[in-house]
């Protein structure tokens, strides 16, 4: 009996210093690993070449990132929604997109967004579409409401990046 408990001990201490160890080889690991996150300028680079290469003017499309997320992909909303253009993953997932990826999420809102100006043929209402969802501009037949501030300040920013680019 003495030895059987004197087993189980030594099996309890064995797997503390297992656990021990993982520990510290993990503390090390990451003292030792850069954490690697995209500057503002590298962004605002990446949504240039992605806009033109799709075909959308990017001064909205930095617009866009300024309000929703001050080009930080790092950025998760209360509801889900996540990075530059603050996508929800579902919806970036249905357009063949992963919203975590900083590339695919640039993607995905530039797509999102020209799909909404393909429905709603103008910059006001497909940036209310982006902030409100398609349906409420259908439901009002111009901007919601809850969109307007969201549109003025797009537009304002939307203007200044045409000036400045």
């Amino acid at each position: 009996m003495l030895e059987f408990k004197y087993l189980q001990y030594r099996k309890r201490k064995l797997l503390n210093l297992r656990k021990f160890t993982v520990f510290i080889f993990t503390a090390i690991a990451m003292l030792f690993t850069q954490v690697y996150a995209a500057t503002t300028a590298e962004v605002k680079q990446l949504i240039i070449k992605q806009s033109k290469e799709m075909g959308v003017e990017p001064a909205i499309m930095l617009s866009l990132a300024k309000m929703e997320s001050g080009f930080r992909q790092d950025v998760k909303g209360a509801s889900g929604n996540i990075g530059v253009f603050q996508l929800f993953p579902a919806t970036a997932k249905k357009m063949g997109y992963n919203a975590y990826d900083l590339n695919e999420n640039i993607k995905a809102g530039i797509t999102y967004y020209k799909n909404m100006y393909k429905t709603f043929g103008s910059t006001e209402l497909a940036v209310a579409a982006y902030n409100s969802g398609p349906d409420a501009v259908k439901r009002y037949k111009a901007v919601p409401p809850s969109s307007k501030v969201f549109v003025n300040r797009i537009m304002t920013d939307y203007k200044y990046f045409q000036k400045n680019m």
